[in-house]
């Protein structure tokens, strides 16, 4: 019967994300430019909706629920600076350079590179924007599955069908402006959510200990027993420095909040929008996951190191506080709230994998070549298809680290450059292919040594053993790829 009723409640949270987008798809068939709308819900978004938007498709099982809680049980409140912080700067960075983005007569970074460059390197930037978002969409389908398949008491495979099922159907219906509409109410479920596992760890450890005692409890983070739980410095200066190399500059040319940049009604409700984002990446990104991880160490303590198995690395830690506190009828409602975070971002994921194939590759391909195909129609269809590339990856997920690093990596090595490139007055349209290929060639080929165990042979050892000196390696192969493409090819851009 317990079963039964989580069930119910998930389903019936399926049959309302369907339903909306449903109401997306009949107000889209009435619509002049449905293309457009389809894309960008018509440019008309409020600061609430970008804020709110932006925030739901973070506050989600792999980031928030998931990887961020794992990485503050492994290194304490030091974790601040593996995601939070960086986070953070990146919020600021979007407030700062949004009015610059909104003056780009463009609707995506491929488009834009496109206008200034020439079309040939309109795909150069949309392939890997569309890997790296396939990537996150892969990795959210799977945390989302190994979370509520014990849940729903269904095979893991199961779970994975069903999510990416349902967000493949909505999506197809209504578009970019069903992912906003849907990302409102899943913002407000997955805030819920995140409150309610605190407040159940909070009152697990208070229900044993003072404030004093649980204190007393926290012994040194497992991945440096050196260190105090409380400390800002059990993550070494080597690895802050490479995060915020492999994130920050790949984090500031992000495509699902670009677009929601540009689909603002105007400057202000932009700006607006992305500091709402930011607040609530420091409630949800860095305060409340912090005392849940917290709170974890002092209910299922790591022993010299070593993590209860019941936690799975910590990766488990949502999952085992909902079985051992939380009543069956706030289950059933955590239940929901766990959907919710995992259709926010495979929703915006999908989107922008769509948006990359559909709007950047196939459309312009088609109308070179004069074949007449409704831009919608496509465009319905390829993010159905995204969210089923997606499902496809997730089958073989295993590390949400190494997936967030080298995606996020990507970025940093393959698009950041290009894009930067548009404000750069004297930049060259070979310039940007070289960094392009070059960044992400190289990434992939460093990434291979570092796996292989070549790269500790001659990095220098701070660099090594963070595991992540490919990403520095790329960056700066991609950065002279551009530098030589400018000392022997003229300085001429195309324009649009």
């Amino acid at each position: 019967m317990e079963k039964f009723v989580y069930w119910l409640g998930f389903l019936t949270y399926c049959f309302l994300v369907i339903f909306i987008g449903w109401r997306g798809y009949r107000r889209l068939r009435h619509v002049d430019d449905a293309d457009m709308d389809f894309w960008a819900a018509g440019k008309s978004l409020s600061s609430g909706a970008v804020g709110l938007s932006i925030s739901a498709s973070f506050m989600s099982i792999s980031w928030s629920c998931v990887y961020t809680v794992q990485l503050f049980y492994w290194y304490g409140l030091s974790a601040l600076w593996l995601v939070p912080i960086p986070w953070l700067l990146t919020m600021a960075g979007f407030y700062f350079l949004a009015p610059h983005f909104r003056r780009l007569h463009a609707f995506s970074q491929p488009e834009m590179v496109a206008r200034r460059f020439g079309p040939e390197n309109r795909k150069l930037i949309a392939v890997p924007v569309a890997f790296v978002f396939l990537v996150w969409a892969g990795a959210e389908i799977y945390a989302a599955a190994r979370v509520l398949a014990p849940i729903l008491d269904t095979p893991f495979v199961v779970a994975l069908a069903i999510v990416a099922g349902v967000v493949s159907v909505y999506s197809y219906l209504g578009g970019f402006s069903a992912v906003v509409t849907t990302d409102r109410v899943q913002f407000a479920l997955v805030a819920f959510f995140i409150l309610a596992i605190t407040g159940l760890a909070l009152k697990g450890v208070f229900s044993q200990y003072t404030f004093s005692e649980a204190a007393a409890q926290l012994v040194p983070p497992p991945k440096n027993l050196e260190a105090d739980a409380l400390s800002l410095w059990a993550v070494s200066p080597a690895l802050i420095f490479m995060t915020l190399v492999a994130y920050l500059p790949g984090w500031l040319v992000e495509t699902d909040i670009w677009l929601r940049i540009q689909a603002a009604r105007d400057l202000i409700a932009a700006r607006r929008g992305v500091m709402i984002a930011a607040i609530n990446s420091l409630i949800f990104l860095a305060i409340l996951p912090a005392v849940i991880a917290l709170s974890s160490y002092v209910l299922y303590p790591p022993l010299h190191g070593v993590i209860p198995s019941a936690l799975e690395d910590g990766a488990a830690i949502f999952a085992v506080l909902m079985q051992d506190h939380a009543p069956v009828a706030l289950n059933i409602v955590l239940t929901i709230g766990l959907a919710a975070a995992a259709m926010s971002t495979i929703d915006t994921c999908a989107n922008v994998v769509a948006l990359s194939l559909s709007y950047d590759i196939l459309e312009p391909w088609l109308r070179r070549r004069r074949v007449s195909l409704s831009p919608q129609v496509l465009a319905r269809w390829m993010s159905a298809a995204a969210v089923l590339l997606a499902f496809v990856y997730a089958l073989f997920t295993e590390s949400l680290w190494d997936i967030f690093y080298l995606s996020s990596g990507i970025l940093t090595t393959t698009v950041f450059l290009p894009v930067a490139a548009v404000f750069l007055q004297d930049a060259s349209a070979a310039q940007v292919k070289s960094a392009a290929v070059t960044g992400f060639l190289a990434t992939f080929f460093f990434y291979t040594l570092e796996r292989q165990g070549i790269s500790p042979l001659w990095e220098p050892a701070w660099l090594s053993a963070t595991g992540l000196g490919y990403i520095l390696w790329a960056f700066i192969a991609g950065g002279v790829a551009f530098v030589l493409a400018g000392w022997f090819t003229p300085k001429r851009s195309v324009s649009a």
